[in-house]
Order: C-alpha cells, then structure tokens, then sequence
C-alpha cells in the first residue's frame, strides 16, 4: 500500500503533480488536505481554482477539500518582484518559523483525522533550510495511518525520508525559458 509520495528535483512540475492528484482524487470523492508552504493565496495563480473546489465538496460524490496557506510567502517578495529565497539579505525571518510550524501542524491534523491524501508543498525545502525541525517534521508524520497517502514537494529529501517513501518522482530540468510565468510556473 502507498503511504509516502515524494516530488522532487530542480525543475518546474512537483507542485503541478500535485494538483493533478488532487484533481483526480476529489473526482473519486476523497478528502484531501493540501498546505501551501511558500505562498499565500492572494499571489498563487491557483487559489482562485482551489477555492472553487473547496467550495463544491460533498456535490455529486465530489470529494472534500482543505486548503491552508502558511505565512513562509517566497513569491513576489525578493527584488523586482522575484521569490524571496532563505539565503537572500532578509533570509528567514522569525515569522517565517512560526508561520512553517503552523503549516506542519495542519498536516499532523489532517493525518489525524485520517484524511484520504494529505500534501505538504515545499514542505520539504521548508525544512531543508531550518523553517521547522526534521525532528518535528518526523513527530507529525507519525500520526499518518493507513490508507492516508503523505504527499511532499521540494528540490530533496532526507535519506530517512527517501527510504519510507513508496513512490518518489524527480523533475530535471534540461532547459528554462527564465522567469517564472504567472499562471504557468507560479
């Protein structure tokens, strides 16, 4: 049985894989949980889309969706409107953990209810970089049973996490056309 999905590489595609899982899975009548770590709602092409769907849950067997957007917020907020990386001159901030630390405790939430597929996007770099603790990364994973499937998204993932996971996909990117494109890539 799946209980770990891991999208990761360098390349456009992790979060959009996500979204068609999730597509398919709500068309099935599932309940899907899906935290956003690195943008919020106003500047993610996709949270008008989103919200459509949350709004239709329980209609006509479509399944039931809850979407959490953390503070962490990279898009638009480095200069000329680029993502805001941790390493850049206003790095992480304190908000940022706090606002990361909330983002895992949905998903430790949502594992607890038992929710059919919960995603974690950029989780995965969230932590990378010092956001949140892999130790309390690991503590919130703990509560996921089966037949909850744990989606994640970033560039890598620890070893202890790549030996748990049961599918993982990496993107590779061979060539970018340069900045990302609204609508497209972010």
């Amino acid at each position: 049985m799946e209980s770990i999905r891991l999208y990761l590489g360098t390349a456009c595609g992790k979060s959009t894989a996500t979204f068609g899982l999730l597509m398919r899975a709500l068309s099935k009548g599932k309940k899907v949980t899906l935290v956003f770590f690195d943008k919020r709602e106003e500047n993610s092409s996709e949270g008008k889309a989103m919200q459509l769907l949350a709004s239709h849950a329980g209609e006509n067997e479509f399944g039931q969706l809850s979407i959490h957007y953390t503070g962490v917020n990279r898009i638009g907020t480095g200069p000329g409107g680029s993502f805001r990386l941790y390493s850049a001159p206003n790095g992480i901030l304190p908000e940022d953990k706090t606002a990361a630390q909330e983002g895992l405790d949905y998903i430790a939430e949502a594992l607890q209810r038992g929710d059919d597929i919960v995603i974690g996007d950029e989780l995965l770099d969230v932590a990378r970089v010092g956001l949140v603790e892999w130790d309390n990364v690991k503590a919130a994973f703990e509560h996921r049973k089966d037949p909850t499937v744990l989606v994640l998204t970033g560039r890598k993932a620890p070893d202890w996490l790549m030996s748990q996971a049961t599918t993982i996909s990496v993107t590779t990117q061979l060539k970018h056309h340069g900045r990302a494109i609204e609508g497209m890539d972010c």
